[in-house]
């Protein structure tokens, strides 16, 4: 069974070093995306990716979704959990406004972060990416 393991170091270097982290926190309303806010954050992340989201992996892959009689969809052992987990920590708001609820970062720091829940556990991380519009 493999482990997943965020390349911490080389998002960290890619952020800083090629896009411009630091001039991205200058800019009028990004101001917490500060490179110590942000290594936090993709540490965070981390974590949670391997720690939830890898376990659940191939749950995922041998039990699949079920779309019920009733119309209804049950996801795989675990999902839900990991669901309300993703919630509660506040990641399925990472990018969106604060204005309604999010965390109002930029879009480059969200997009390191979806990168390990797509690498750890691309079906589960296809379940949020539906409501992200």
């Amino acid at each position: 069974m493999s482990t997943y393991r965020a390349p911490l170091a080389e998002m960290t270097f890619v952020l800083n070093e090629l896009a411009g982290l630091e001039q991205v926190a200058k800019l009028p309303g990004f101001e917490e995306a500060a490179p110590d806010v942000v290594a936090a954050i993709l540490d965070e992340a981390a974590k949670f990716a391997t720690g939830v989201l890898d376990p659940l992996n191939r749950t995922g892959d041998k039990e699949g979704a079920k779309r019920l009689d009733d119309g209804s969809v049950r996801t795989p052992s675990g999902f839900k959990q990991a669901y309300l987990a993703f919630c509660e920590n506040g990641w399925n708001g990472l990018s969106k406004s604060t204005d309604h609820g999010g965390q109002g970062l930029p879009q480059i720091v969200a997009t390191a972060v979806e990168e390990m829940w797509h690498s750890s556990n691309m079906a589960f991380d296809l379940c949020p990416l539906l409501t992200q519009g």
